[in-house]
């Protein structure tokens, strides 16, 4: 990922979204969102290279498929709350944001409950 390329992106729409601000303040929350998906896009396309690496961890240590899964769902939805619940706050929408960080976490919970069980039973079989 070049992260000079995503600092560029960010700034232009900043800029882009403070003239608006200025001139045509309806437009404003657009040019957010629009330069949010655009940073977004860029993150998730750098991100096939990780999925890339855990999938050959996972096949040198013979780990669980689905215990990856989860992580990784887990990883995404946490990402993916946290950029929800900044973007809410910056379309002064606070309120919505703390709901979805709540169903995020909770979503998160529920995910985690595999990998929690699968690490008990790793445990129990350890102590035995």
């Amino acid at each position: 990922m070049d992260i000079i390329k995503v600092i560029g992106i960010g700034l232009i729409g900043a800029i882009a979204a403070m003239m608006l601000r200025n001139t045509r303040s309806e437009y404003a929350p657009m040019a957010v969102i629009a330069t949010g998906i655009v940073i977004l896009v860029i993150v998730i396309s750098a991100l096939t290279d990780v999925i890339v690496a855990f999938e050959e961890i996972v096949d040198k240590t013979g780990l669980n498929r689905s215990l990856f899964s989860s992580l990784l769902k887990i990883i995404g939805i946490g990402y993916l709350t946290e950029y929800s619940v900044s973007l809410c706050n910056d379309l002064d929408c606070a309120s919505i944001g703390k709901k979805i960080s709540l169903a995020g976490k909770i979503t998160i919970f529920l995910t985690a409950m595999p990998v929690v069980t699968a690490l008990i039973k790793a445990i129990s079989a350890l102590i035995s």
